[in-house]
């Protein structure tokens, strides 16, 4: 996978077993215990991974040559540890902090030719607000949502074409209704809370939730994992819906023009993005968590946005598809942009500290790991011991 990677890799991967046995042997010294709950979940977090790589758990079991539960017990001991060993590595690093006086050293100490080039970087928020379907639509979407259920029960449809016929989620309406597997945590809660009571070949209640009125048949069970089919009936948003969103984004920019309440208030009255909303509305790098994000970070139509305005200044209201699909309206305010440039420690202060906290990070295991081996005895192949022994970078 690495062809071009730089050092010797055996060595590398030998480095970081020998420093996973020493937090090992520290998370046993320091009684560190890994809860039951915590282990399984994150057993069967991998196991969902590996069952998508594969195609579906029975692929999986396939090509394990072995059945899930099989295979989770074969993996137990070796995540156990691989946890311990995270955990006493987080214990020794969660009280390292860099002062101001460490970032501006960290950055003098940067080869002239080494300085981090940094993209084309802004500062750009969003107020998004949704159409709300009005009460009477959501009744009328509840009562077919249960007239189509009653007759599934009755026999009087099946549950394949009553989903290839009614249902709103055409995503998969033409597969039965087929969600394919999925594991707690994946759908929304309400959704995911009857799905998992049910029995095999069951059907469930009408269940409502953000994205209308399901009816949820469960095919398997494996553990956490399900595979389930459903109908959704969505409560129709008719132009007055539509309207009234935008009359609250018009709202929203009177308000901020007027100086009657500022901007991060609006953001929290108004906006109904989860992601950003927490934040006053401003997009996060992902990487450093700032308020400063590469435009390569930002989807399409946020950067067509972005080039027809200058920093100050909002954009239109216009509509916007959300992740799940559904349709609102977005307004969006541009408060700086920076083009592409050599870090500096005045534009790029707080990308600095978190390098420098890295690097402080690893040289702090790195002196910890040298100390805690003479305190432990490690026996090393002869073939191995030409390698010197470092500190991940992950």
């Amino acid at each position: 996978q690495y062809p071009e990677y730089e050092g010797d890799m055996q060595c590398d991967v030998f480095s970081q077993l020998i420093i996973q046995r020493l937090l090992l042997i520290k998370a046993e010294v320091d009684s560190i215990i890994i809860a039951d709950e915590r282990l399984e979940f994150e057993i069967n977090r991998r196991l969902e991974f590996y069952a998508q790589q594969a195609g579906g758990i029975e692929r999986l079991e396939k090509y394990l040559d072995m059945s899930i539960l099989e295979y989770k017990e074969k993996m137990r001991e070796k995540v156990k540890d691989q946890m311990l060993s995270q955990q006493a590595k987080d214990a020794l690093l969660s009280e390292i902090k860099v002062s101001p006086t460490e970032v501006k050293k960290f950055y003098d100490e940067i080869p002239d030719d080494s300085v981090p080039t940094f993209s084309a970087e802004v500062e750009i928020a969003q107020i998004v607000v949704k159409p709300t379907a009005s009460s009477f639509a959501k009744d009328y979407a509840r009562k077919e949502a249960t007239k189509i259920r009653n007759e599934i029960i009755s026999g009087s449809i099946d549950f394949c074409l009553a989903a290839s016929l009614y249902s709103e989620d055409k995503s998969n309406s033409e597969q039965c209704g087929d969600l394919g597997e999925f594991k707690r945590g994946t759908m929304v809660p309400e959704f995911e809370t009857a799905a998992f009571k049910l029995k095999k070949d069951s059907i469930s209640n009408v269940i409502e939730t953000e994205y209308g009125y399901h009816i949820i048949q469960l095919i398997a069970r494996k553990g956490n994992i399900l595979s389930a089919r459903h109908i959704l009936i969505q409560p129709k948003i008719l132009s007055n819906d539509y309207e009234a969103a935008k009359d609250s984004l018009k709202l929203a920019m009177k308000l901020i023009e007027s100086g009657e309440m500022d901007f991060c208030d609006v953001v929290n009255r108004f906006s109904e993005d989860e992601n950003t909303k927490s934040n006053c509305g401003y997009f996060t790098d992902p990487n450093v968590g700032t308020n400063k994000i590469e435009v390569t970070y930002l989807s399409s139509d946020v950067v067509l946005k972005i080039e027809k305005m200058k920093p100050g200044e909002f954009s239109s209201i216009h509509g916007v598809q959300l992740p799940n699909g559904q349709g609102a309206f977005r307004l969006l305010y541009l408060k700086s942009e920076t083009p592409p440039h050599e870090a500096s420690l005045k534009n790029d202060y707080q990308k600095l500290a978190a390098f420098a906290l890295e690097k402080k990070k690893q040289d702090s295991l790195k002196e910890w790991m040298e100390n805690y081996r003479k305190t432990v005895y490690v026996w090393i192949d002869e073939k191995y011991t030409y390698c010197e022994i470092k500190p991940s970078n992950q």
